[in-house]
Parts: structure tokens; C-alpha cells; sequence
């Protein structure tokens, strides 16, 4: 198999893909494409974040390229520089619904969505103090948010995402990143009900899940020892490595045709095999391959980024599929419409 470049964007972010309907950014700028309503949205923008931010490396090094953008009924759900906005699709408003404590955006496809309207989704920030981390929910497709669950001070550093599991009906939840830091939740979408799997290794660290009737996998992201596929036994919850990856693995993606896509991150640590950025892809969950691989641009990563492949969220295939990408040498701060061909 082998990676096919369909077209290249001028796009930081492909947020939102599927037949009839496209949701980009690009600084501050949310692009939607489709419905039969293609429009603009603009989010504020401070003098001086205005100003750099007209420049890609003043938006690497600041963080002002950010934002998480869901599509929720009637409207969107907006996450960027620390705060949420509710986008209403009829009257064209946007609403601050909520200030973040410790965090300015979350992971790319890291927010659950149930059903068109409830989403749930945790802080990934420094959190330098470990000060508590909370999980918000939101009932009304982003209009207001409740707390529903407050990791203690101390007990992790972030969440990794939220995700919502079709076959048991319940949310999953990863969080990182270091010793005893590491833990894999499964609640009800109210986490009145809470199981913890795992004591914090780094087995359990990860950012997404695929969820299959008879198990749950996960690919590890971390540069701290080699990154594996994790099988979790439903019955049993116990817990396989399968393969091993040339890195840790920030973003994956099932595609609606049987494929089933991961990207390794270009960043530091004993668990980076190579210099490279992987597109890996699997038809069974069993066997792993790499497509492509791409390079770090060389800026340094303190400042400027991991070189970091992502996935939009929403219905593709392997025809037509979207990257995009930070810090990668010849596609920083682009996007691109691609295709496996066997």
C-alpha cells in the first residue's frame, strides 16, 4: 500500500470531514464548507495575537494555530486560547459558555460526542502543580457545561480524551503522562458510575481508542519507553501488547472501509526509533504498515513543535481521507486530501 496526495491545502486544521460537509481553520478563521451554507466565522483575536499571528512560526511558537471545532446539532462547539464558544448555525452567534481552569485546547478528535448534543470531553494542559483536572459535560450541544468528574490534585496531569464506546454505551477516558500518572476510565456518560483500569504505566497511556464488540485497542504515545498496540479484553479487562511502533502515536483514525490509520509523533525521548514521522496503516488490527514517513523540519521542539501528524474527525475512506500537519519539513501548517492505493 502506498500513500497518494489528492490535493494540498492552505489549511492549519481539517477539523470536520464527511460527504457534505467540511469544517477547516486557520489562525483564528473557521472555514465550513457544505450544507448549502458555506461561511466564515471569525473568533476574538487580542491586539497583539492579531498582529503575530499573521506569521506561521509566531503561531507555532504561541499556540494561536489551536482550536477544536465539533459539529453539534444546530451549531458548533468551538475550543480555543482557554475558552469554549457555542456557534448558532440560525442566528449566526457566537457565545462564550465556558473559561477553562488550566488548559487552552484539548487533542484533535478528543471530545465525545453522543448523539448530536452531549459532549463530554477533559483539560489537557501543563498543569505544571498537578492541581486538580476537571471533565466537563455538556447536555445541550455546548450551550452550558456541568463538571462531571474532578481528577484529584496529584492523581494525573491531563486527559488525553474522551471517547464514547458504542458497544458498551459508556465514555472512555485516557489521561498522562508519567508514573502512576497513566489511567484508563470507563464510565457512564454521567460518571455516576466509574471503573479504573490500569495503576498509571505507561501501557496505559494513549490518546484514542478503537472499539471493536469483542475488545478495546489502544496504541501507546509514549517517548518514555517503546510504544505498543494494547489489546483490552472486554470480559476480562486484561490487557496484550501487539505490535511494536517506531513511535509514540498521538492521533488514529478508523476509516468507514475496513482501514485503520495511526501516525507516529517526531518527537524526543528513548522511545523514538528513527527521525521520521509515520503513517501507518492496518485492515485488521493485527498487522502494521508504513506508508509514508515524513520529517521533522528541524525548528526545535521546545519551541516550535513535535512534528505531529492528525485526522479529521467524521465518515471517510481510504479514497478520500484528510491529513494535516505541525511541524512536519514541507507540510507545516497545511492539510492534505489523500488516498491509499493497494
Amino acid at each position: 500500500m502506498k500513500l497518494v496526495f489528492k490535493e494540498i491545502l492552505d489549511r492549519e486544521i481539517v477539523h470536520y470531514a464527511a460527504p457534505g460537509l467540511s469544517i477547516m481553520s486557520c489562525h483564528n478563521r473557521i472555514l465550513i464548507n457544505g450544507e448549502g451554507n458555506d461561511s466564515v466565522i471569525r473568533l476574538p483575536n487580542s491586539g497583539f495575537k492579531s498582529i503575530l499571528g499573521a506569521s506561521r512560526l509566531a503561531r507555532r511558537a504561541l499556540r494561536l494555530d489551536k482550536c477544536n471545532v465539533v459539529p453539534v446539532s444546530g451549531g458548533l462547539a468551538i475550543i480555543r486560547q482557554g475558552k469554549v464558544y457555542h456557534y448558532c448555525r440560525d442566528t449566526k452567534k457566537l457565545t462564550e459558555t465556558l473559561k477553562l481552569k488550566n488548559c487552552r485546547n484539548v487533542l484533535h478528535q478528543s471530545v465525545a460526542v453522543i448523539g448530536q448534543r452531549e459532549l463530554v470531553f477533559g483539560e489537557y494542559g501543563a498543569n505544571a502543580d498537578r492541581l486538580e483536572v476537571p471533565i466537563y459535560r455538556s447536555r445541550d450541544g455546548g450551550k452550558s457545561w456541568e463538571t462531571a468528574f474532578l481528577f484529584p490534585p496529584g492523581k494525573t496531569k491531563h486527559v488525553h480524551g474522551c471517547y464514547w464506546d458504542p458497544c458498551e454505551e459508556k465514555i472512555w477516558v485516557f489521561t498522562g503522562d508519567f508514573a502512576n500518572e497513566c489511567h484508563v476510565l470507563c464510565a457512564e456518560k454521567d460518571f455516576s458510575d466509574i471503573e479504573w483500569i490500569g495503576s498509571g504505566e505507561q501501557i496505559y497511556r494513549a490518546c484514542n481508542a478503537f472499539f471493536e464488540s469483542d475488545a478495546v485497542h489502544w496504541i501507546m504515545d509514549s517517548p518514555l519507553q517503546d510504544s505498543y498496540h494494547v489489546k483490552l479484553d472486554r470480559q476480562s479487562r486484561s490487557v496484550e501488547t501487539r505490535s511494536r511502533f517506531p513511535g509514540p502515536v498521538w492521533y488514529s483514525k478508523r476509516l468507514a472501509d475496513g482501514y485503520y490509520l495511526a501516525a507516529t509523533a517526531q518527537e524526543t525521548g528513548v522511545g523514538v526509533h528513527d527521525r521520521f514521522a509515520h503513517l501507518m496503516v492496518s485492515t485488521d488490527l493485527e498487522h502494521w504498515e508504513t506508508i509514508h514517513r515524513f520529517e521533522h523540519d528541524g525548528l526545535p521542539r521546545k519551541y516550535f513543535k513535535c512534528g505531529v501528524i492528525a485526522f479529521a474527525d467524521g465518515q471517510q475512506t481510504s479514497d478520500s481521507f484528510y491529513l494535516f500537519f505541525e511541524a512536519i519539513k514541507g507540510f507545516d501548517g497545511k492539510a492534505a486530501l489523500c488516498k491509499i492505493e493497494t
